[in-house]
């Protein structure tokens, strides 16, 4: 993806992180359906690397 684009990588991994921490908060407040997908989400978002940006 960031071939294609002028995005640094940096600025797609604090995205992704934005876009986690959204996830998360959903995930606390929706029942049923919609916050189990949302934590399906964030795992499909933390990988490569936004996970390896974490460890540390």
């Amino acid at each position: 993806m960031l071939r294609d684009t002028d995005l640094a990588a940096g600025d797609f991994v604090r995205w992704m992180k934005q876009v986690i921490d959204l996830l998360d908060q959903l995930s606390l407040v929706a029942d049923g359906e919609l916050g189990r997908t949302a934590r399906s989400a964030i795992d499909a978002v933390r990988r490569g690397i936004v996970a390896y940006s974490s460890v540390g």
